[in-house]
């Protein structure tokens, strides 16, 4: 296995890393097997997302049990989408060599076909199993730029997916880089991370997003947030980015892709708010949707259980105030006078009363 580096000259940062983390085997004369970095992140990618979607699960009414089986449904079915996506517009890498179309774990796969694969997933599934279809998507999807976060670094190992050259303080380069560059790139020079700048992006659409699902009672806004913001950031590091993804007229076609999920996206998110403030006007038309019903339950559940936390607390006197309060003297009126004279004797002392009890009779 190779040494290579990578490394930010600038910053004074040199990794020897290799797009291989370790080889396997050999194992009954088959091996060994090289086990990349791209491979162990995009795994611990998804099974992050996933352990999180079902410890949030049961918030949002949706049973742990189907959430995993839509994954165990969805999760193949956008890998092979996301490759086929990526072969049919590099098929020139492949139509030599078809075997090298199941070599996945060496890169080459598209976020949009890994989209178009989970919403067709999560249709079949919602139809078989009976549930609403934008409940689920709209849970779902925010664990998407989460995945993305973490797996953009695979294409870090790989040296894979940089923007141009650049004098700025991160710009990076690498073995892989400098002996395999892109065209228009001066290995001599460092590029743009554009990895790290996807990566930063899709971290503030993962923290977006979970503010957005909280207060959704819309079926499909949470998702339409999703591909408006994740296209946008995709058009703009398109800009940067130099790989040899097919392009029409210097027009890539990652970005015009980015361009029409954007407007289609920003024209829905305005219908919907359009709808939204007839109802307010017209609440008789207004039908709540599942996802809304489920986040009116939830809100209920939490005011009784704030309604029963405040019952059960007493208030309790601080010390200052008992003792201002046993402190406190006793009004004049309150006080029961000596009904018979001469039971008892009083005598002033100072600002105080003193009762004396009287003298024994002889008598």
């Amino acid at each position: 296995m190779g040494v290579d580096f990578i490394e930010f000259p600038k910053l004074g940062i040199r990794l020897n890393v290799s797009p291989e983390a370790f080889e396997l085997g050999p194992f009954l004369g088959i091996g060994p097997i090289s086990v990349h970095w791209y491979g162990i992140i995009i795994a611990t990618a998804i099974l992050v997302s996933l352990i999180l979607a079902t410890k949030q699960a049961e918030k949002f009414k949706i049973r742990e049990e189907d959430l995993i089986d839509m994954f165990l449904l969805a999760l193949p079915v956008s890998v092979i989408f996301s490759r086929l996506f990526f072969v049919v517009f590099k098929w020139d890498m492949f139509k030599n060599d078809l075997k090298r179309i199941l070599y996945i774990w060496e890169g080459g796969v598209a976020i949009y076909g890994a989209v178009i694969g989970a919403i067709l997933s999560v249709f079949i599934f919602s139809r078989v199993r009976k549930i609403n279809m934008w409940t689920m998507t709209d849970f779902a999807c925010v664990y998407l730029p989460l995945s993305q976060a973490i797996g953009r670094w695979g294409n870090f190992f790989n040296q894979e997916l940089y923007g141009t050259n650049t004098d700025l303080p991160w710009g990076m380069t690498g073995s892989i880089i400098q002996a395999f560059p892109d065209a228009g790139i001066n290995p001599d020079i460092p590029v743009h991370p554009t990895f790290l700048y996807e990566s930063l992006w899709n971290i503030f659409i993962f923290i977006l997003l979970l503010s957005i699902r909280k207060r959704n009672k819309v079926p499909g806004r949470v998702f339409a947030w999703y591909l408006l913001l994740y296209s946008l950031g995709r058009f703009m590091t398109e800009f940067m980015r130099v790989d040899d993804f097919q392009s029409v007229n210097n027009v890539r076609y990652n970005q015009a892709f980015a361009a029409v999920i954007f407007l289609g996206a920003f024209i829905f998110l305005i219908i919907a708010a359009t709808r939204q403030r007839a109802r307010k006007r017209n609440p008789v038309y207004d039908t709540p949707s599942a996802y809304a019903d489920i986040l009116n339950t939830m809100k209920d559940e939490e005011n009784l259980q704030q309604e029963v936390d405040s019952n059960d607390t007493e208030p309790v006197l601080s010390d200052n105030e008992n003792r201002e309060t046993a402190s406190d003297p006793i009004p004049e009126a309150d006080v029961e006078k000596p009904v018979e004279a001469g039971k008892a004797n009083i005598a002033e002392t100072g600002d105080n009363n003193e009762i004396v009890s009287p003298e024994p009779s002889d008598d």
